[in-house]
């Protein structure tokens, strides 16, 4: 309506305009002509418009109804899908129950088997038959799959388990790798005896598994040749380890006499060389001692001979120069006879009391290295906590090392010093007896020819 309006309002716009001016005679004629012209193309465009609206429909019409066939042969497929699922489900069901069915006999077989072969598996990890045979690790390592084994492995299984049993009573020998004391790799002549223990002709070895055999580095000496011995075919006796090599290894790690000593530090060593000087001078002194008393045993057959090298003989001189004047008084004889002996006595004890002193330090001594390892295991402990012991191991082997040493030292020691007093006490008591016996005798002579 309103499109039909829009030349009228233009045509009274204009009409003023144009009345001013000169139109020409078909003007009128040519403007309805144009306005009858374009409403008709409205027209048509609407028709257009309708008829296109209508195609869409129809198209749209048209998909929906393929797209609903569509879904309903997909439904039907759906389910024909569904049946045959549940069919092969029950199928397969019936096929499971009659497996087992048919495999109950067998899976007891199959659970033997699988326990035999970890059992020898872990028997064969530590048997020394796989230095011989190394393959045995690889063929009967558990499986990952746990599948159903085949009958070459059940028959591997078998022969595996009589050759570990026959292993365990042969005395073998066989090519092998192995480790020297310096860590070198050698190639060699091995033999096992039994399951217990290997050896070469350089002596016992250590078994590792998965690993060469390796020599150890510390073994008794009579095994050693023992089993040199033996492997040159010249021994039939052997020495072995009952406990497979656990005894051997208590033995090589037992630290010897140069490494206790280490163990107790510097203290350790300053009471070993007090002890070997008290023990030096010990032995000066016995052997001082003892070539007093043989020069004291020649002079005991000379009394009328007095000798200035011996202790006997200067006591005699000098007591023999006293009576030589007949007025000496028998009581100042006695009093020159004491002096003189007590100043042979020192003699005779001289370094005794450095021995003794020496005894007396050395457990005082053993005593501070004990003081001084604990104080450095303590501070082990306070760094590393106690997790692992072999942190504090050095402080407590000083701390016991270096008591033990203090005592051992101390009681030679002591020994020395008895024995030493006990020889020059006896000494001093001959001499006192000896020069007393004299004396009586000279002054008893004196008197009769007084009389």
């Amino acid at each position: 309506m309103i499109s039909r309006l829009l030349p009228l309002l233009l045509l009274g716009v204009c009409l003023p305009l144009l009345a001013e001016q000169r139109l020409p005679e078909d003007y009128w004629q040519d403007l309805l002509l144009e306005t009858r012209d374009a409403g008709l193309e409205r027209q048509l465009a609407e028709e257009a418009r309708l008829q296109l609206r209508q195609e869409a429909r129809d198209t749209q019409a048209q998909a929906l109804s393929e797209a609903r066939k569509t879904l309903a042969d997909a439904e039907a497929r759906r389910e024909q899908l569904e049946a045959q699922q549940l069919q092969l489900e029950e199928e397969l069901q019936e096929m499971q129950e009659r497996l087992q069915r048919r495999s109950a006999s067998l899976g007891e077989v199959f659970s033997v088997y699988e326990d035999e072969k970890s059992s020898l598996y872990g028997l064969l990890s530590d048997a020394l038959i796989t230095q011989q045979k190394p393959r045995l690790l690889d063929v009967f390592r558990p499986d990952q799959d746990q599948g159903v084994p085949s009958i070459q492995a059940l028959e591997e299984l078998w022969q595996g388990l009589q050759q570990t049993w026959l292993a365990s009573a042969q005395v073998v020998r066989f090519p092998a790798n192995w480790v020297d004391a310096e860590g070198r790799q050698q190639k060699g002549s091995v033999v096992r005896l039994g399951d217990i223990q290997l050896l070469n002709e350089q002596g016992l070895l250590r078994f590792e598994s998965g690993q060469p055999a390796v020599l150890w580095s510390r073994q008794p000496r009579e095994a050693q040749q023992q089993a040199k011995a033996f492997v040159s075919g010249n021994q039939d006796e052997v020495t072995l380890d009952p406990a497979r090599g656990q005894t051997l290894r208590l033995y090589s790690h037992q630290p010897d006499l140069l490494e206790r000593i280490q163990q107790g530090g510097y203290v350790g060593y300053l009471i070993i060389f007090l002890g070997g000087l008290g023990l030096l001078v010990a032995l000066v002194q016995s052997l001082r001692l003892l070539a007093e008393n043989q020069r004291v045993k020649r002079q005991l057959q000379q009394l009328d001979e007095p000798q200035a090298s011996n202790s006997l003989g200067r006591v005699l001189a000098g007591l023999r120069r006293e009576t030589v004047s007949a007025s000496t008084h028998p009581e100042a004889l006695e009093a020159r006879m004491d002096e003189l002996l007590l100043r042979e006595a020192a003699g005779l004890e001289r370094g005794l009391s450095w021995v003794k002193l020496l005894a007396a330090m050395a457990p005082l001594l053993g005593l501070l290295g004990t003081v001084t390892g604990m104080i450095a295991t303590f501070q082990a402990i306070t760094l590393f906590g106690t997790g692992d012991p072999s942190m504090m191991a050095s402080g407590i082997s000083q701390a016991l090392m270096t008591t033990v040493l203090g005592l051992v030292t101390a009681v030679p020691l002591l020994l020395a010093h008895l024995l030493l007093q006990g020889r020059s006490r006896h000494l001093a008591r001959t001499l006192e007896a000896e020069t007393s016996a004299w004396l009586a005798s000279r002054l008893g002579s004196q008197t009769l020819q007084r009389s």
